[in-house]
């Protein structure tokens, strides 16, 4: 039973990098706002939704599900105010179900990890190409919270699964931050 749990570990810890990657890809080499990159954001968001599940990940699912919700809302053209609003209600709906499930008091990390959904969720809802500033930096200082949160939570839970969202979440906030620092000429 132990060798069929692992193999599901490391089946999970690979998709994981592969999803990953693509939204590396999708952020870092694509056109803001692009049919293409919209695309493969849902993509990469949609299996490391299903990942965090069959991980019993509940932040990172609630983070996916966010972000899945998100990159939806791109493809949709609405409004700025309409588009922001729904993402900070879903995002607000995810941090009143961690707290339902008292997952804070397993996990008081977790508030860091829901506060990084909340700004990727503001990123996502703004990437439109029209407010690049607001994108950059939520995208970026979201997924750097994200990645602590993953930290602290490998760290403190040895969860393997964690490990790859410090890594390829820092990857992810690598482009956003350059954009929105060079903005200001620094």
């Amino acid at each position: 039973m132990k060798a069929k749990s692992a193999a599901n570990e490391s089946l999970l810890l690979y998709c994981a990098i592969l999803a990953m990657a693509v939204l590396i890809f999708a952020i870092s080499f694509l056109t803001y706002g692009s049919i293409l990159q919209k695309s493969l954001i849902l993509l990469g968001a949609f299996v490391l939704f299903v990942v965090a599940s069959m991980g019993k990940q509940k932040v990172l699912q609630a983070l996916q599900l966010v972000i899945v919700i998100g990159a939806v809302l791109g493809f949709l053209q609405l409004s700025m105010l309409y588009s922001l609003s729904l993402m900070l209600f879903v995002s607000i709906l995810m941090v009143i179900y961690l707290i339902s499930i008292e997952h804070y008091k397993k996990e008081p990390i977790g508030a860091m990890g829901s506060a990084g959904f909340l700004l990727l969720a503001i990123g996502l809802a703004f990437n439109t190409g029209s407010n690049n500033l607001v994108t950059w930096f939520s995208l970026g200082f979201g997924a750097v919270l994200i990645a602590v949160y993953s930290a602290t939570a490998f760290w403190l839970y040895k969860v393997r699964l964690q490990l790859v969202w410090v890594l390829l979440n820092l990857a992810f906030a690598i482009s956003p931050l350059l954009l929105f620092f060079s903005s200001f000429g620094i």
